[in-house]
């Protein structure tokens, strides 16, 4: 759980680290809608990316919010959900334990 860091109405509240807790939180309070067809910029105190992103809630989580994800066969460490599910469809350990 984070505190939410939105410049454009701070909240004070605290989200989950989770990409769809955090896709509902920005559309419930900040009215920020988490879809692919409307990219939003990241309005975060201090945020250096001012581009707009498809992906809104996958850069809160991976960049504001330092989320780490452990692979449970090798131990490699990643930012997102999404970098472990590719590492582990060739994680050494996780195909020969398939084996």
């Amino acid at each position: 759980v984070r505190s939410c860091a939105w410049t454009d109405q701070p909240c004070g509240l605290f989200i989950e680290v989770d990409k769809i807790r955090i896709d509902d939180h920005l559309w419930f309070w900040h009215g920020v809608e988490p879809t692919r067809t409307t990219p939003s910029s990241c309005r975060f105190k201090g945020c250096p990316d001012t581009e707009t992103m498809k992906f809104l809630s996958r850069h809160i989580e991976g960049v504001h919010f330092s989320a780490s994800y452990r692979c449970p066969y090798c131990k490699k460490l990643s930012s997102r959900t999404d970098s472990l599910a590719r590492h582990q469809k060739g994680c050494k350990p996780l195909l020969a334990s398939r084996a």
